[in-house]
């Protein structure tokens, strides 16, 4: 079986549970991303929060949540696993992922899950969870381009996307997607069982792509979908300033990650 790459968005559910143990303060996961109090955070206890983590795998935070569902049900996919940590650009999201680092390995092995070779590594997004429009466009560039990476390698790729904020960790499915994921896991609301979406094979309009490249004008895409550019605007494909149209930034920097070479 190919080896495994799992990208997996994260957020601070590890905090709020482990401030139940009183491991760290209750705040600390709900922080503003301008408080004062995101530096502390960041200098957190790093190590005790990988035991609990290790403790208890499926009910220390949404993304090992995911992870040991999945590894359950199919346990070869982490014989051989590299997993991306994507994580705000806030103390505590810095510290959640340093966190899931230390124990994604171990938490494997703590459910039983044999593996060969194993690591995780965090991935600062920057600008995320302090600027929705920048970080939109980041996240997708990362995510994509570890995905298209990854799959040149020959290595089967994933995503896990129950952790973080959820807009943008749609916006990073749909990126990942694109860049040719095999399947993203959730762990369902409803039921708390993992769910697959299963491989869904989309890709850009080639004039997308094209007017990406400069080979084209932002209203060309707008010809070729039929719609107005005003209309394109208003949904976010397209930006406007001083009367003068080109791709949002989050759909550029998107179709700069697909089509730059590994």
């Amino acid at each position: 079986m190919k080896p495994s790459f799992f990208a997996i968005t994260v957020g601070t559910s590890i905090l709020a549970n482990a401030a139940r143990e009183g491991i760290v303060p209750e705040v600390w996961s709900r922080l503003a991303p301008d408080d004062p109090r995101q530096e502390e955070a960041e200098r957190g206890p790093v190590e005790r929060l990988v035991e609990f983590a290790v403790a208890d795998p499926e009910r220390c935070c949404a993304e090992l949540n995911t992870v040991a569902k999945v590894a359950k049900r199919w346990p070869a996919l982490f014989r051989r696993v590299r997993a991306a940590l994507y994580a705000s650009d806030t103390g505590a999201g810095r510290l959640a992922a340093r966190a899931l680092e230390g124990a994604f390995c171990r938490a494997l092995a703590k459910l039983g899950v044999s593996t060969e070779d194993c690591a995780a590594e965090v991935k600062v997004v920057p600008g995320l969870g302090r600027d929705f429009s920048r970080s939109l466009g980041e996240l997708a560039r990362a995510v994509a381009r570890d995905v298209k990476c990854a799959k040149a390698r020959g290595v089967n790729p994933y995503v896990v996307a129950t952790g973080g904020y959820k807009p943008e960790s749609t916006f990073a499915v749909v990126a990942a997607y694109l860049a040719g994921a095999l399947d993203v896991f959730y762990v369902h609301e409803s039921f708390r069982d993992v769910v697959s979406l299963g491989l869904l094979p989309i890709d850009l309009h080639p004039t997308a792509r094209q007017v990406a490249r400069g080979e084209g004008e932002p209203e060309d895409l707008a010809k070729a979908w039929g719609v107005d550019p005003h209309h394109l605007v208003e949904l976010g494909v397209l930006a406007e300033e001083a009367r003068r149209r080109t791709l949002a930034p989050h759909i550029a920097a998107l179709i700069d990650a697909l089509e730059t070479p590994c």
